[in-house]
């Protein structure tokens, strides 16, 4: 599929508590860990950017300022997949064929294997050999079933159906606690 004919949305307003603090504002390599995936795919040519954030968040502030769509998640308690049906609500304004879900707790993703997740034309995940997870592309035609689901476990039941984009650990390593952050990030 071509990356024009794609949504793409980066969910962004966890509550972070297994954290202790936001961790999307830690900074890694001079830049708060929550705009590095928002960074990575910026120029790769999606048809429409959106991050589903607190709208007066500070890192909504970093995602608006490259060129992101910031869609308002005043109810992060609700789960994730409250955040998923807010970028799927914001996704079917458009005519996007497909809607690419990242997660900004995962600053480690490479543009080649978010472009290999994006190249197919059905459901896609990634996965690191253990369970299908995000990155994940949904067709246009699941997007009405997704909205159905509930609670903070997203859509994973869906991907047990998914072609795999297989990734590293290291990449696809999402950022739960602080002993999840690489030794020397500023």
């Amino acid at each position: 599929m071509e990356c024009a004919d794609i949504a793409v949305a980066v969910l962004a307003a966890g509550k972070a508590t297994r954290f202790g603090s936001d961790k999307l504002m830690v900074p890694i390599n001079g830049a708060p860990l929550g705009t590095h995936i928002a960074k990575t795919l910026a120029p790769m040519g999606f048809g429409w950017r959106l991050a589903v954030c607190c709208a007066d968040a500070t890192l909504a502030q970093h995602l608006a300022a490259i060129d992101f769509t910031i869609i308002d998640n005043a109810a992060p308690e609700k789960g994730q997949a409250h955040s998923l049906h807010l970028a799927i609500e914001a996704a079917e304004r458009t005519t996007a064929k497909a809607l690419l879900i990242t997660l900004a707790d995962m600053p480690f993703v490479t543009r080649s294997h978010l472009e290999a997740v994006a190249a197919r034309d059905g459901l896609t995940a990634s996965s690191f050999g253990n369970s299908p997870m995000p990155p994940a592309l949904f067709p246009r035609s699941l997007w009405p079933m997704l909205l159905n689901i509930d609670g903070d476990a997203g859509a994973r039941h869906f991907l047990r159906d998914a072609f795999i984009v297989t990734g590293t650990l290291d990449e696809l390593r999402d950022i739960d606690v602080p002993d999840d952050l690489p030794k020397a990030r500023a």
